[in-house]
Formats: structure tokens, sequence, C-alpha cells
């Protein structure tokens, strides 16, 4: 498959509209081409049809933008690229298509309101009038993609394509939504919220089947014609919430996971690990933007040190560096962000492309479940529905915070990865469902021998007999405390009795059924009621209502340890929240990997490759000018190794303490790669 090997890859974003003639007028993609050979990319992501559905070629159906004047830039971009060498990526646009949305009203998605997208203005998640979205459930709608597929492959030679958009902005009430699922189901569509009712969590799960199984009609489109062209859906929605519906189940129609992302590096590492462990093959693709902070910046480029920690980063997760650029609307670019600032980059990371993509070490690993992207106390009308990630995604990525800054390696997996996880610790962070199937994995991997820590909701019957608990029901107080048990004061290390841990948000209440349960932590709440005129102190609301009931339970079952907090305490901001997780965390790790004194902005990965052990240190300071980092050191747990550094062979200073290697780094700047041999 060609992207083996193939870390170095560029989209030029370009949806541009043709009512001005200045549009596209300027256009040269020999001018392009150039650029990108220069600046040693590999792979050119060449766009067929935008989002404005105006194609780069000339359809069969459809309309070609007026600005080309008949010109094929398509296909002149995928003669030239292949004559430099550089594979070429289709794109193609599904859903988001104001052509088709223009053209065919009976296309258009629906709200709850009984509106469709081109209705809206100055509203968030698409609703601007800008974007025409249609229905992927609408057989019309299918016929029109089935039709722009086969057309595009059979009168073109790439090596990819690229499906984006493959996500619903908002629930959609067409008639043909609400006609499959009266027919599937013999109900009426919900219009309220409830996660606490078996019938909505099903409607739910089901609007996740369809995009599925969209995204694998329009996977087959293309194979039909060239069953070796490789399919990439958009996966970024992925970290969206549950309205979109996309989910884990997208695997199953692409042969390499991909998608674009706008945050930090924390955010890049959290979503790296998971892509490389939920897709098909590698290395997956992370596409960001050259604008800074993305591409509504249109003219601020990102420094050299950031799109460096961008590439890097993805390179080491065994992951496609793609740079998002944005084409300016007549057509031209800036050569200079390929010929000087990426061809620098990638004069850095090119060297170190063939020691990466082994299986990271690690202690332990977050599972992001991508079946619960839900607030499961979230209840209400249709139309006022909640777009905020506060709770699905914001926990693990916490946690993931909490990690690096321990220096405890981890690892982030789906639900595809369950069943074969072995590491010695899963984290279920705030997961709010957990299907039958995910649950049989869980309990297998507890009966070898792993440990749990769970946040938050107990999302399945089944965890909560494992963990020796019950939940009753949730504190009506929207903060709350922990106070930890004598056996609890360890781990919760500057808090006490009467100084307890604060937790900003409601806690779960339980009772503890197993008699070998351990209570380190009990719920403690304020003297008063949130939202009401009483109070004890005006500015906070301190503790004084002492409870028995659990707020963090251990209990030991066979070889596993389980853990269970009654909130998560990783969402909280305060140091000693994060090193109470963190003490919690480390109980359950047998033995630590590769102990690092690294500062917390700075993450340290270890893998083996073809009986070679490497190590790599990131400075992920998230933000520029990266401050040079001195004098780290990491303990490998063998005695009497030497280390030296990549592509250099400069050795390390190495030092055996004990069972373990000291090796020294003298100075990190942005990467440093070493084997330890």
């Amino acid at each position: 498959m060609w992207i083996q090997g193939n870390f170095r890859r560029n989209l030029l974003d370009m949806h541009i509209d043709d009512w001005n003639d200045e549009f596209l007028s300027k256009i040269n993609a020999k001018e392009y081409v150039d650029a990108l050979a220069a600046a040693g990319f590999q792979s050119a992501m060449v766009k067929a049809k935008p989002h404005t559905g105006l194609c780069y070629y000339k359809p069969s159906v459809g309309r070609m933008h007026r600005g080309l004047k008949g010109y094929d830039y398509f296909g002149d971009m995928v003669r030239l690229c292949h004559e430099k060498g550089i594979t070429v990526v289709a794109y193609y646009t599904q859903i988001f298509d104001n052509w088709a949305y223009d053209n065919h009203p009976d296309w258009r998605c629906v709200t709850e309101e009984g509106k469709q997208f081109r209705d809206y203005r100055g509203m968030p998640n698409f609703k601007t009038g800008r974007y025409g979205i249609v229905c992927p459930n609408n057989p019309d709608y299918r016929d029109y993609v089935k039709e722009n597929l086969t057309h595009l492959n059979r009168n073109y030679q790439f090596e990819g394509m690229f499906l984006d958009m493959t996500f619903w902005p908002d629930v959609c009430y067409c008639q043909h939504c609400r006609k499959r699922y009266f027919e599937e189901t013999g109900l009426e569509m919900p219009r309220k919220i409830d996660f606490t009712d078996k019938q909505f969590l099903e409607f739910q799960l089901l609007r996740e089947k369809w995009l599925a199984e969209y995204a694998k009609f329009a996977t087959g489109c293309v194979k039909a014609v060239h069953p070796e062209v490789t399919i990439e859906h958009q996966f970024s929605m992925i970290t969206s919430p549950w309205i979109n519906a996309s989910s884990e189940y997208l695997m199953d129609a692409v042969d390499y996971a991909g998608g674009d992302y706008y945050g930090g590096f924390l955010q890049q590492t959290f979503i790296n690990k998971y892509y490389k462990n939920v897709s098909p093959t590698l290395p997956f693709t992370y596409h960001t933007s050259r604008c800074d902070p993305e591409l509504n910046q249109h003219t601020t480029t990102k420094t050299e040190d950031e799109l460096l920690l961008h590439a890097i980063t993805a390179m080491v997760h065994s992951g496609a560096f793609q740079l998002v650029d944005a084409i300016n609307p007549d057509g031209t670019i800036v050569p200079e962000v390929y010929t000087h600032l990426m061809k620098s980059i990638f004069q850095k990371t090119m060297p170190y492309e063939k020691y990466v993509s082994g299986a990271l070490i690690h202690d332990a690993a977050i599972w992001f479940a991508s079946h619960a992207k839900f607030d499961p106390t979230e209840k209400g009308d249709m139309a006022d529905k909640s777009f905020s990630p506060k709770y699905y995604v914001e926990s693990p990525t916490r946690m993931a915070g909490i990690l690096r800054e321990n220096n405890i390696p981890f690892e982030v997996i789906g639900s595809r990865n369950l069943r074969n996880y072995n590491g010695p610790v899963l984290i279920l962070s705030h997961v709010a469902r957990i299907l039958p199937e995910e649950m049989d994995d869980i309990e297998a991997y507890v009966l070898r021998g792993g440990s749990l820590f769970v946040s938050g909701p107990v999302a399945n019957k089944r965890l909560a007999t494992l963990l020796g608990i019950s939940v009753t029901g949730i504190t009506e107080h929207s903060i709350t405390y922990i106070s930890p048990t004598a056996e609890g004061e360890k781990y919760l290390v500057g808090f006490s009795h009467k100084v307890p841990l604060n937790i900003d948000m409601h806690q779960y209440i339980a009772t503890v059924d197993a008699p070998d349960c351990t209570v380190l932590g009990t719920l403690t709440l304020p003297y008063t009621l949130q939202g009401t005129p009483d109070f004890s102190a005006i500015h906070s609301n301190p503790p004084g209502v002492y409870t028995d009931s659990p707020a963090i339970v251990l209990r030991k079952v066979g070889k596993s340890t389980l853990l269970w907090t009654a909130a998560p305490i990783e969402l909280m901001r305060p140091y000693q929240s994060h090193a109470a997780v963190c003490r919690l965390i480390r109980s359950l790790i047998p033995s630590p990997s590769f102990p690092s004194d690294a500062p917390k902005y700075v993450e340290m990965l270890a893998w083996k490759k073809d009986g070679h052990t490497y190590m790599a240190a990131i400075n992920q300071q998230e933000t520029p000018p990266v401050v040079p980092v001195h004098d780290i050191t990491v303990d490998w747990p063998e005695p009497g190794k030497q280390a030296k550094m990549l592509e250099s062979g400069e050795p390390l200073r190495t030092e055996t303490i004990g069972n373990q290697t000291r090796i020294y780094l003298p100075k990190l700047n942005i990467f440093e790669m070493f084997e330890i041999l």
C-alpha cells in the first residue's frame, strides 16, 4: 500500500465560490506542484469537489467551477504530481455540498425546528448560511454520490481518496431519516433528550450505524471501480458530540484513519495515540493548518517550531503529517511556505522516518469510548441540546495531561482495542456508556490481571458488580468534596477530613456491596445547596455536611486492583487534585517502564522496532518560541545499558544505579531521538 513510509503530505484548501470573475483566475498547478516537490512532500491531497459543490474537473453530474473556464485543474494536478513522483489523494466532499443543496431542495437536512442549514445566520455548528447540508439517508443523493465517485475513478488514476465531512452537523429530521427510523423501530424519532432512556440511547446508536453504513456505501462506490485506491473518511468528528454520529464504526469503511485538528499539542498527542490504535493500517494521517490557529486566520502562519512539533509528534506516533494550506481566492499560493518553511522542517524530520512505527511502551491506557460522547445528565428539548465536550473529551484529555506531566507513559485506545489490550492499567475517564460487548472485553481484561481506574459514571451494571458498588443517584449539589479516610490519606496528600478535596461538579452516590472493598474517601457536601440565596460563606461553599457515602473505592479482584472515584478528579484544575490522581494511578502500576524527571510539557516516548529500542523526547510547549530544556534524565529498567543519539551516533552519558540505567540528555530543543543499546 502506498501509504507505508509516506509521512509528508499536503492539502491545499480551496472551497472557493465562483460569483466573482477573479476567483481562481490565477490558479497555477505547475507552480504549486513545483513548490510541493521543492519542500519534499510525498503526497498531495487534490481537491476534486469542495464544499461549494463546484467541481475542479468536468463532472458527469453537477457543475464545474466557472472560474476555471473549462480547465481541468484536477486532471492537471494528477498528471503533474505523478511526474514529480508525488502520490495523489483525491478530495471529495460529502453531505456538505452547496450545489446539491441549491439544486435539489428535497435532499436537504432538516433540523428539529423544521429549518434547513442555509436558513440560519450567525450561529455556531455550521449554521451560518454558508453551508448547504444534504442528508446521506436520501437515496437520490446517494445516486449522485455514486455517479460522482464512479466518474472520478473511471477517468483519473490516483492512489487514494479522502471522503470528507462524514457526519451530520445536527440531528436530521428529513423525511428519509424519519422513514428509515420508523421502518427499523416502529417508532417516531425522539424530540426529547434523555440519556437515561433506553430508547433514546438506541436511537443514538442507530444514527452511528447509519452513518457508518453510508460510509461503507461511499467506499464501495470507489472500490467497485478501483479496489486498490485507499479510502480515508473524515474522522476528526470522533471528538465531537453524539449529535454528529461519528463513531469508531467508521473504521470499518477506511483503509487508514485521518482527520484535521487545530488544538494544541496535548490534544495532538491524545488523538495521535487513539488514531494509531484504531486505524486499520499505518501511518494514519494527522491534518493541521498552516494558518494559526486554524483556517479562519487566513494570513497568519504558524511558526517553524509549531509546525515542526506537529510533524514530529505525528511521526513518532506512526502517523503522517498533513499540512493544510489555504489558497487565496484568486488561486494564488505563497510558494515560500513550501520552498522555505516546510523544506526546512522536513529536512529535520526526514532522517528519522526509518526509526518510527514501533509499538509504544506504556504503563496505562485511556479508553476513548466513541459511543459515549454525551453528558449523561443532559435532558430537555432537542432544540436545546448542548454541543459542549465538557466531559467525554475534556476528562480523558485532562487525564492524558496528568500522565504526561508526571512522566507516566500512556496510550489511548478505542473499543476495537479492548479485546486484546494487555497493559497494566486501563483508565475509564468519565465513560458514560459501555456496550455489552465492550463490557465483555473489560471483564476479560480484569480476569487476565489488568487493573482499572474508573472515574465518574459507572455505565454498566456489570461494571458496578466488578467494582463492588451500587450507584444509587447523583448529588443535587454541583459543588462537592471528598474527605480522605485513614486508608486514603496517602493518596489525598494535603487534604483531610476537615480540609477535603474540592470537586467543582456533582458526584455519583453509591453504596459498597462487596466486603473486600476499601473506602479511600467519602462524600462531603457544603452547608447549603448552590443556586439558592442561603449560604454559609458569601463567596464560597465550604464543606459542612459529612457523609459515609463512598467517593473513592478500592477493590482487589485476583491479581487486579480496581479503583473508582465518584467524580472525575482529573477535571479539576488545582495541582493538588492532579497530584492525587497521579498517586492513585501510580498505585496501580506494578513497575514503571522508564521513570523520568522531564518537565511537565516534555513527553518521553519509547518503542521497539526490528529488535531495537528507541526513545524520543518532544518539547511540547504550547506557546512559541519553544524554550530549550536542559539536563533530563531517564531511568531504563535494565542495568549496564548504553545510549546514543540517532543519526549523529553521539553517545549519551549513562550510569548504572541498582538494577536501572540512568540516561542523561543534556539539552532538548524541539525533539531528540536516541537508541538504547
